[in-house]
């Protein structure tokens, strides 16, 4: 007897799930509104054309610990811009969110590191998190003008 009642209960916690479920709405991929994709773009470009200065060292030598502190102090407004423009969507939000966060730990690594080897890897940290933040854009809608080369 507690048997078939434990298996009924279970059984209408199973099908009241499924129905909420069912009844939820889907987390498809939205687009961005024109307006907010520009400023967006803006932002992300800006952030590129830093990491491009600070790869294009005359002397071939990696970013000086002083030009890393300076190029995560440039990068941290555009990086409160991106934050201020996080899509509407809940997933497309955390994914834009996780990727906005792991560019504030480099560049926090990059400014407070003490050895060399730790600051490059901040960088390209910062580097892949850029290429999979613009990977996010196109999938909202905000497809890149031209190709960027990082």
């Amino acid at each position: 007897m507690k048997t078939a009642f434990l298996r009924s209960s279970l059984l209408s916690v199973l099908i009241a799930g499924s129905v909420l479920q069912a009844h939820a709405a889907p987390d498809e991929p939205s687009f961005l509104p024109q307006e907010t994709c520009t400023s967006v773009r803006h932002e992300i470009d800006a952030v590129s054309a830093h990491l491009r200065a600070a790869q294009a060292d005359p002397a071939g030598q990696a970013v000086a610990s002083d030009g890393e502190a300076k190029l995560a102090l440039e990068l941290g407004a555009h990086l409160d811009a991106l934050r201020a423009n996080l899509p509407a969507q809940r997933t497309q939000r955390a994914q834009a969110s996780l990727l906005l966060s792991d560019m504030r730990d480099a560049l926090s690594l990059m400014r407070n590191a003490t050895h060399v080897d730790a600051r490059r890897l901040a960088v390209q940290r910062l580097e892949e998190d850029h290429r999979l933040y613009n990977v996010l854009l196109k999938t909202l809608g905000c497809a890149d003008p031209r190709p960027t080369a990082l």
